[in-house]
């Protein structure tokens, strides 16, 4: 992903590409294993309970604290365990590793013994529930938040676990330890629920069965590493210490990203009288997640270890290519995939979900949730790669400033808009959906303004005149699609609306993909053309031994 001209940055970018071919597979299987996942529960589960089990006991409780644990730890943690490799040999960087994950299965004792036996408090705190109001809510939420707690151990020690196999530049077994939850979770879906009839404890077990598989995947993927693991009590190395001082300016942005997240997913929508709508926006955001995991955040991952080597050898300007040149390769396909999947939400949401429990108006409330979001994709593109440009260069203070700013801005929106304003159904989803659109772009834009101080990158004429002809590129592209996707009429009978839809999908997505081929040439966006050739010359040359 950067300029081939020279030796050095041929070798990196090589480097870089196969790494992320590596990760994207194994989110590829992660995210392909995610949608029928998601298929599964929405047929099998009633919407409601769905709600309360999944999207508030596990993700809004759960998984929101594995995420804190993870965000909090890893960009400490891979920085310090490289230099230790580095400085001190496997000894060294594994004294480091073993006092840590000691210090973190504690930490994790004491966390889950809160959440097994009193679980009622924190159910209070992330939706509106209580005894009174939504009693039956509550209670089912409190009962499935204590089933779930064991999960997060294995969950938050896999995250020090993944970083581990990252230091080591085994990105494929990191990534596929995801794969394999999602996996125990569909299989204990489909035949728990679907076949044996056990409910809502066959989802239960298969998430914490899964977080189990994720641990021992990342086991099975260090056999040789593995061995070096023992319960370690020496907390007062000088690594240690470094790590928590990297970690210190993190926790209270990452803690107020998780706060956020669960506010405008959960809480504000607590406040509804309105089955299905925490599902509908849950599907909505899968959906683009799916396309942001696969692409910008494997390469996020893949590009990390590299900007901590340029960071440590102060080579600003190659820093500064890098990544310039791997964000504009990024928006070239982004910015245009954002406006042609707001016209495709509707068809797409209805073949994959509509069933006996997702009904139409779920279908409608999750499109709309859908053809907002894709709106992310672009500052999400960006911010995923300028994340790990500001974590190489140990600059944490200025991202969770920045973090807490645009986070504040988005949770907001979603009160004035849905508690103070009273939105309702689609147009609730929309407020959320949107809100997270206008915090990404503007958080992006923030995070280049004060990376530029430091780091040469993103020429700002060029790069205004690129972000006009790719978003020309993107409107383009989509205005065909939908011309196309309409000619198809749309009364048909329920026996056939699939089969329609699959075929506005193919003639709308030829045409999409035909207009974005031919604007790009007319308006000289020749990222796309470039990153082709390059990965076309980088196999060639593979091939031929070069």
């Amino acid at each position: 992903m950067m300029d081939p001209s020279t030796t050095t940055a041929g070798s990196t970018g090589s480097r870089i590409v196969r790494a992320s071919v590596l990760i994207g597979v194994a989110h590829l299987i992660f995210k392909m294993l995610g949608i029928p996942q998601w298929m599964a529960m929405t047929r099998l589960i009633e919407p409601g309970t769905l709600e309360i089990v999944y999207i508030v006991a596990f993700e809004s409780c759960i998984f929101s604290l594995f995420l804190i644990g993870e965000e909090v730890i890893g960009p400490a943690f891979l920085p310090v365990f490289m230099k230790e490799l580095s400085d001190g040999g496997e000894n060294s960087a594994w004294r480091f590793a073993n006092a840590m994950l000691t210090i973190q299965l504690v930490v994790l004792g004491v966390v889950v013994s809160v959440l097994y036996l009193i679980p009622g408090p924190i159910i209070g705190l992330v939706t509106a529930w209580d005894d009174s109001r939504g009693a039956d809510n509550f209670a089912l939420a409190e009962r499935s938040l204590s089933l779930l707690a064991p999960a997060l151990i294995c969950f938050s020690a896999g995250s020090t676990t993944y970083m581990i196999l990252n230091g080591y530049k085994r990105f494929f077994c990191a990534a596929l330890g995801d794969a394999a939850w999602k996996f125990c979770v569909l299989v204990f879906v489909a035949v728990g629920v679907g076949i044996l009839g056990f409910g809502t404890k066959a989802l239960i077990a298969g998430i914490v069965i899964g977080s189990v598989a994720k641990l021992l995947t990342h086991v099975v993927g260090m056999p040789d590493k593995i061995r070096n693991f023992r319960i370690s009590t020496h907390w007062n190395s000088p690594a240690l210490r470094a790590m928590f001082l990297l970690m210190l300016p993190l926790i209270g942005g990452i803690v107020f990203a998780r706060v956020r997240d669960v506010f405008t997913n959960v809480w504000v929508l607590s406040h509804i009288d309105t089955e299905g709508l925490m599902t509908a926006n849950a599907v909505g955001r899968k959906l683009v997640e799916s396309i942001v995991w696969l692409v910008p955040y494997t390469i996020s991952i893949a590009i990390f270890p590299y900007f901590c080597d340029l960071a440590a050898r102060n080579d600003s300007e190659q820093f500064g290519r890098l990544l310039s040149s791997s964000v504009r390769m990024l928006l070239s396909l982004f910015i245009p995939l954002a406006f042609a999947c707001a016209v495709v939400a509707q068809p797409v949401t209805t073949i994959l979900f509509l069933s006996d429990k997702f009904d139409m108006t779920m279908v409608a409330w999750a499109s709309a949730s859908m053809a907002c979001y894709v709106f992310v994709l672009p500052g999400q593109a960006i911010e995923q790669l300028l994340i790990q440009a500001f974590f190489a260069q140990r600059r944490m203070v200025a991202i969770v400033v920045l973090g807490v700013l645009f986070s504040s801005m988005s949770m907001g929106i979603c009160y004035v808009g849905i508690v103070l304003y009273g939105a309702r159904g689609a147009t609730a989803l929309a407020v959320i959906a949107l809100s997270v659109a206008v915090r990404r772009i503007l958080k992006a834009t923030a995070m280049i303004i004060v990376l530029r101080k430091n780091v040469p990158c993103f020429p700002p004429m060029e790069t205004l005149s690129f972000l006009l002809r790719t978003t020309l590129t993107g409107v383009g592209a989509a205005l065909l699609s939908y011309v196309l996707m309409a000619l198809f009429e749309s009364h048909v009978s329920s026996s056939s609306v699939r089969l329609i839809l699959l075929l506005k999908l193919a003639v709308g997505g030829v045409g999409a993909l035909a207009a974005f081929l031919i604007l790009i040439r007319i308006l000289h966006v020749t990222e796309p053309f470039e990153m082709l050739h390059w990965c076309l010359d980088r196999i060639r040359k593979k091939r031929s031994g070069a």
